[in-house]
């Protein structure tokens, strides 16, 4: 290479280096200025969304296991939303959907569904 030539690729990128620093210097600040900088991004996020009205529904997971078979149930606001039934000793496990007891209060149609999975598809 010529001695030209390495002089305007120095000057170059001197130029660029110069450049890029100038406009560094001319970027806001970090938000680390802030007291709470300290928090990960989501809980800094959560401190700007407005407080719920209503509380978040109480959710209950309960296991009963006998000898034969593990019974998963969840209840949201008390009432039961899930039952997963799994037999211990061999057979399938199936699933209970409860009745919606908003449509009807008659015991003779307080009776789930069961559902047994069959397959899954990946």
């Amino acid at each position: 290479m010529k001695p030209t030539q390495i002089a305007a690729r120095s000057a170059l990128v001197l130029w660029l280096g110069l450049a890029c620093a100038s406009a560094r210097a001319q970027l806001p600040a970090p938000a680390s200025s802030s007291p709470r900088s300290g928090l990960p991004p989501a809980a800094r996020l959560a401190d700007t969304q407005p407080k719920p009205t209503f509380p978040e529904p109480v959710v209950r997971n309960r296991v009963v296991q006998d000898r034969a078979v593990r019974i998963r149930e969840q209840q949201v606001r008390g009432a039961t939303t899930a039952i997963h039934v799994q037999p211990l000793h061999g057979g399938p496990s199936y699933s209970i959907v409860p009745p919606d007891v908003s449509s009807s209060t008659d015991p003779a149609h307080m009776q789930g569904r069961m559902q047994w999975t069959l397959g899954t598809f990946r």
